[in-house]
């Protein structure tokens, strides 16, 4: 993985536990190491260990006592501490049985909410479009995360950083107002609380610019929005304002239940899709693959959810869906040319085919079937971008 997508999958976490409004305090010293019952075997010669790369940083000082725009009371500051956890294994289910509210077609409706809800003219320089993916298990910890995420590389009116939003639900209430976690508070017509900030962080001298924006709705839901860039606030992809007309997007709730027969995917994409390069997939494109996937004669596979929820892999290399079908998990893949050896890593049945404009739709089931209803999916009229 590069090193920026790792400092992305970070961030992510940590965004994702604002935005149940969890602290997760890590261990902060290592475990005592059993003494030693046998002498160690010394060496002539050992090699002198690197040195240790110097790590210094700084962040804005907080002044306690003080008042926060918006609060009654504000809390003394307290310094926050992180685990990092490790999942693996195979692709996340979106059916997460510690989200009830959270499934395939509910991350899809989110998407398209959050799509929309983006200023006009963004762009995603990576070709990563943010979709919501499943809520993970974190294993080893006993920390449960009740939140999803959607994250990329945004790119607005020549500004441009990283953005993360997360979703969740917390019936915990309000958090209180503390010293240096906010800037504002605000309380809306309809009992939505919003909290925002702006602030910054050096590291060895190189200072970072970040904005946050918090939305605590009567429904318990808790959306976040969170985004970093350079060194200059007006070089953060999204203003305050926009940040809050995102999270306050009444389709980023948590009790909205999506209409039946709304596409959707039951996992993520896992590995199918990591590829070196892509075709740059715009909104647009993806908009018009969608909505020309959900008209295709997918036979007697009965693809639950329905198809037409593509989305762009974590890991990038193009567009995926993956569903439940009479012959297995049903996946759709779109990528820059065609699969040249279709199949090799299933056991089931694989078609690829070229669009007109050089695209590969490529459809895999899990168990053997009929190939020619798989090429019918894949030859979808209006399947293809212009």
């Amino acid at each position: 993985m590069h090193e920026r997508h790792s400092t992305a999958m970070t961030a992510l976490v940590i965004t994702s536990i604002v935005a149940t409004g969890i602290v997760v305090a890590g261990l902060t010293t290592p475990p005592d190491e059993p003494e030693l019952t046998v002498q160690p075997v010394t060496t002539t010669a050992e090699r002198p260990l690197p040195p240790q790369q110097e790590y210094v940083l700084v962040t804005p000082n907080v002044e306690f006592p003080t008042t926060i725009p918006g609060c009654d009371t504000v809390d003394e500051p307290v310094e926050a501490q992180y685990s990092s956890f490790i999942t693996g294994g195979d692709p996340e289910r979106y059916d997460n049985p510690i989200a009830p509210w959270f499934n395939g077609p509910k991350a899809h409706l989110m998407t398209e909410a959050l799509i929309a809800a983006l200023p006009a003219g963004s762009e995603f320089p990576d070709g990563r479009i943010p979709f919501f993916e499943p809520i993970p298990v974190y294993d080893g910890s006993d920390i449960t995360v009740d939140s999803t995420n959607a994250s990329a590389e945004l790119s607005v009116d020549g500004r441009s950083g990283y953005i993360s939003i997360g979703v969740g639900y917390s019936d915990a209430g309000i958090p209180p107002c503390v010293a240096g976690d906010l800037d504002e508070r605000a309380t809306r017509p309809d009992g939505t609380v919003v909290d925002t900030q702006t602030t910054w962080r050096e590291v060895n001298g190189e200072r970072t610019y970040q904005r946050s924006a918090s939305a605590y709705r009567p429904d318990n839901s808790r959306v976040s929005a969170y985004s970093t860039g350079g060194s200059d606030e007006d070089s953060l992809p999204l203003t305050l304002d926009e940040m809050t007309d995102v999270i306050t997007d009444p389709a980023l709730a948590t009790s909205p239940v999506p209409a039946p027969g709304t596409p959707g995917n039951i996992t993520d994409c896992g590995s199918s899709l990591m590829s070196e390069s892509s075709a740059p997939i715009t909104i647009g494109d993806l908009r018009s693959l969608n909505t020309a996937l959900q008209e295709a004669d997918s036979g007697n596979l009965v693809p639950t959810p329905p198809l037409g929820s593509l989305h762009t892999s974590r890991w990038g290399g193009g567009l995926c869906q993956v569903v439940d079908s009479a012959a297995g998990t049903l996946t759709i893949t779109v990528t820059d040319s065609p699969d040249t050896d279709p199949g090799r890593y299933s056991a089931g049945t694989t078609v690829s085919v070229p669009t007109p404009s050089g695209l590969g739709i490529t459809v895999t089931t899990e168990n053997p079937w009929d190939p020619a209803v798989l090429e019918t999916i894949a030859r979808t009229p209006g399947l293809d971008v212009a």
